[in-house]
């Protein structure tokens, strides 16, 4: 059941039919809006969005901010608008144009998909129960929505020989290509649904028992990152068919070149930092656990990205999975390739173009998978295409894009705390949950920076004891990346999991675990507008422009780690009418 509360005040005057086709079929009413301002595009028409083609995918909401095609806005994963109608002048009004509630409380991570008025959701499973929704972007009302029972595994019902966390069943949205939409399901199976009624086309069963992140659609393909597995992978289908077309391993076996790596004793781009290896204890333990490579860990929860211009997809792979390696070996023996790090795959094949690894060796858990982003660059006087990964050790790592080279590494926004276990135990700043995990960043072609949602959680680490921290906060953070330098930071009384956007009207919209959704200035840092949502804030917020108004909206429902303020909540704003 959908409970909806929508805003009627504040109508757009019509003010004839000055429309923009843009690729998009007209309807017969068109809408105005104020002045357009720095980085807006004239008012489009209302809208309703034909096929979803893999140029809109390319362009995305940039090119038509009607849209919010992809996961990241676009396949660059820039998460940034050029929307300027709610900017640090006007933020200040903003208020809830609608709010919709699921019926299903959990760790709500989803972020909407919007074309034209219709917008896609995903709701977490619980009971065994997810739904697929499509809204009314402009009304929050209820087109369709599919009921996944059966599909979608109890966030209570994993037990402990699962090796699946209780509190965990969220899943962070869909992907839409031509008349379909895809989802990954919490049982491991890839769905297509018509977009018009949610009618189920195919579903295919990925290698996966669980699948958490959205899809990527490119080039006929839909490629899905896969979660909660031994060996981490990455598979690609025919978006028609379903028909598998490749799987890539993110751990290569022996016949790959091997998990170990070149055994490198510093952190890369930071050769200060030692990794405090025993290599000869490592290689003997290497010759015992010959087998480790088939358990690895190493999964790809989050969306991949994509540059049409070289045809190859960004990956990211999160950390080594320590029941690979039991005692009494160390763990992680060898750098345990491709753990904590971004791969770049030729889309046609799946076959590897290049890798590198942020953090081999990796006895911190200090796994950090969120999206790469693609961005232009100037470096030392050259024009650079890079990628940008944020990590969970609190730093931007900035490659080339076609090659992998290192470019630069940013100075730290979180703390790091080089400390090491013990049988004893000791308390570490960086606990298990640090750094820019699964959250998306954003970049800002106004600003020239990378913004990121940042989470501290202090830890203890102890053989066989539980973890526990105090001390646990987040921060925003903005890095310029060709400089390395931390520009800002903005902490936040809850460690941050859902993400960022970037807009042309000079502000970084991130919503906080404690149930807030704050509006920054994107030059300085400044908070410049709060609202209370009320359950923590979990999603990365979007953008979209529908008949000469521009919404912000974002999913709400907790986190079970890191918050207990559960909800079910999808909300959007727009700005009210500016007083007399």
């Amino acid at each position: 059941m959908i409970t909806r509360y929508a805003d009627r005040s504040s109508p757009v005057a019509r003010v004839g039919r000055a429309c923009v086709l843009l690729g998009l079929t007209l309807l017969a009413s068109c809408r105005a809006q104020e002045p357009a301002r720095r980085g807006q595009e004239p008012a489009e028409a209302e809208v309703a969005i034909g096929a979803v083609t893999d140029e809109l995918l390319r362009q995305g909401h940039r090119a038509q901010p009607a849209t919010w095609p992809t996961y990241g806005g676009d396949w660059a994963q820039t998460r940034y608008s050029p929307l300027a109608e709610i900017r640090r002048e006007t933020v200040h009004r903003l208020r809830p144009a609608w709010i919709a509630q699921t019926g299903i409380v959990g760790s709500f991570e989803s972020t909407p998909l919007v074309l034209g008025r219709e917008m896609y959701i995903t709701t977490p499973a619980e009971q065994g129960v997810q739904r697929i929704l499509r809204l009314d972007s402009t009304t929050g009302e209820v087109a369709w929505q599919v009921e996944l029972a059966g599909k979608a595994q109890s966030a209570t019902a994993a037990t402990e020989d699962d090796h699946l966390p209780t509190h965990f069943g969220p899943n962070r949205g869909v992907a839409l290509y031509g008349d379909r939409v895809y989802l990954g399901t919490l049982n491991g199976t890839l769905l297509a649904l018509d977009r018009k009624s949610g009618k189920q086309l195919f579903e295919v069963q990925t290698l996966s028992p669980r699948l958490t992140g959205a899809p990527l659609a490119a080039n006929g393909r839909v490629i899905q990152g896969l979660s909660w597995i031994d060996r981490g992978a990455v598979q690609a289908f025919d978006a028609e068919t379903g028909a598998l077309i490749w799987t890539w391993y993110t751990i290569p076996s022996p016949d790959d070149g091997g998990w170990w790596g070149d055994w490198v004793e510093t952190l890369p781009g930071r050769p200060a930092i030692s990794l405090d290896r025993n290599i000869a204890e490592e290689k003997a333990n290497r010759r015992r656990l010959a087998d480790g490579w088939k358990t690895g860990g190493a999964s790809a929860p989050m969306t991949p990205t994509f540059d049409a211009a070289t045809g190859l997809v960004y990956v990211s792979t999160g950390g080594p999975d320590p029941t690979a390696f039991p005692p009494p070996a160390e763990p992680h023996p060898g750098d345990m390739r491709w753990t904590n790090s971004v791969c770049a795959l030729r889309l046609e094949d799946g076959s590897e173009a290049w890798c590198y690894q942020f953090l081999p060796h990796d006895i911190w858990g200090a796994s950090g998978p969120t999206p790469p982003i693609l961005f232009p660059l100037q470096h030392e006087g050259r024009s650079l295409d890079v990628v940008g990964k944020l990590t969970g050790m609190g730093n931007l790592y900035v490659l080339a894009r076609d090659t992998g080279e290192h470019v630069s590494m940013s100075d730290n926004y979180i703390p790091l705390d080089e400390t090491r276990g013990g049988p004893s135990g000791v308390n570490l700043f960086r606990g298990g949950m640090a750094g820019t995990l699964w959250s998306p960043g954003a970049y800002s072609f106004d600003t020239g920076l990378v913004y990121s949602a940042n989470q501290y959680v202090p830890g203890y680490f102890q053989p066989r004891r539980e973890a526990r921290g105090a001390g646990q906060f987040g921060n925003v953070a903005a890095v310029d990346p060709s400089t390395g330098r931390v520009v800002w930071q903005q902490r936040t009384d809850r460690p941050q999991a859902g993400g960022v956007l970037a807009t042309a009207g000079g502000l970084v919209f991130s919503g906080r675990t404690s149930g807030w959704l704050d509006a920054y200035d994107a030059a300085t840092g400044k908070r410049m507008w709060s609202f209370r949502v009320g359950a923590g804030c979990n999603s990365a917020p979007m953008t979209y422009r529908v008949n000469g108004r521009q919404y912000v909206a974002l999913s709400c429902g907790g986190h079970g780690t890191l918050d207990p303020q559960g909800g079910d909540t999808v909300i959007a704003f727009t700005l009210a009418p500016p007083p007399d």
